[in-house]
């Protein structure tokens, strides 16, 4: 394990408020309580003892009323917490993901961004559906230059996923590094490798071509070798071999499972390992890697919270939703 660094006074106030939220975070049989319940109308009872009731609105019953106002609690408790973090690209990190589904529309040349642009001002989405991305941060700015430089109705969707999830990435792991704390750069690294994974995994699937996946999606400073060696051996089968570590061992077991849920088997293990890590982080009492793992933790109870509302209304079997629950950072 990676030491926790010490002497970090100057976050005291945000893992101050830290302790406080903590407490407000639902834990992992709750969920399962949740996926149990008949009734969908006692679902939503439900959680209004969860952190959403501030966010809640007469009438939500909908999907996306319910996926609105988790966003909506997510987006303002991460905006919040990046005002009082001496950081703030830890908490950038964590906003990253609506950021590039915003960028994404820019890359398209669409005008209208459907989230509250957070790392990416509004200024800057326009300019990249403008055609121009030079004053994108530098780790990202020549593959999104790349696109923009087609026009909308030439780009290939398959090449615009592959480029937008490598930059997201390599921006991922720019913005961990930044936080100057190795914990925390050796746990974003551990993400950033099972998310790359799934994205080479579902390339795969998808049948492309693996010249594209060395073009467009390579290099990820870091594992680029493990990437690179993945991508050479070809199918998925060959891969328990090369990747590495403890994301390796869960690369395997999920392998395991029926080839029509390896994919998501893998997922539901490789967040339950990261969970395990950040869970180590409640240790500190002031420091950056408490607040990384608890916004690692709002993002896994939204997950939850996701999951399970969208399986009710969709009817799901209890017992399937159960196990897809993932494990909570309390």
């Amino acid at each position: 394990m990676i030491a926790l660094t010490k002497g970090q006074s100057r976050w005291g106030f945000a893992c101050g408020r830290i302790s406080v939220l903590t407490g407000q975070l639902m834990p992992y049989d709750y969920y399962l309580s949740l996926a149990g319940l008949e009734r969908v109308e006692e679902l939503f009872h439900r959680l209004q003892d969860t952190s959403l009731r501030e966010h809640m609105f007469p009438g939500a019953i909908t999907w996306e009323d319910w996926s609105t106002i988790i966003d909506v609690y997510v987006d303002e408790l991460i905006a919040s917490l990046r005002r009082d973090c001496p950081a703030p690209v830890l908490a950038d990190m964590f906003a990253l993901s609506e950021d590039y589904l915003n960028l994404k529309r820019a890359v398209l040349r669409m005008s209208s961004f459907p989230f509250t642009p957070r790392v990416f001002s509004e200024a800057r989405l326009l300019e990249v559906a403008s055609g121009a991305a030079n004053l994108l941060p530098d780790v990202i700015r020549p593959a999104i230059a790349q696109l923009t430089a087609l026009g909308a109705d030439t780009q290939d969707p398959a090449v615009v996923d592959l480029v937008l999830d490598a930059a997201y990435l390599r921006h991922y792991l720019a913005l961990a590094r930044g936080v100057d704390a190795p914990m925390v750069l050796s746990w974003a690294t551990e993400r950033v490798l099972n998310k790359a994974i799934s994205a080479l995994w579902r390339a795969f699937r998808a049948r492309i071509n693996r010249k594209d996946l060395q073009q467009y999606f390579l290099p990820i400073d870091g594992i680029t070798g493990i990437l690179a060696d993945m991508i050479e051996a070809g199918e998925p089968h060959a891969w328990g071999n090369i990747i590495p570590g403890r994301i390796g061992d869960v690369y395997r077991e999920a392998s395991e499972s029926p080839e029509e849920e390896r994919i998501c088997r893998f997922e539901h293990l490789a967040s339950n390992y990261l969970t395990q890590m950040a869970r180590l982080t409640k240790l500190q009492t002031a420091g950056p890697e408490r607040v990384a793992g608890f916004l690692w933790g709002v993002w896994v109870e939204a997950f939850n919270m996701k999951l399970v509302i969208s399986g009710k209304l969709n009817h799901i079997d209890p017992d399937v939703l159960k196990g897809r629950v993932r494990e909570t950072y309390v």
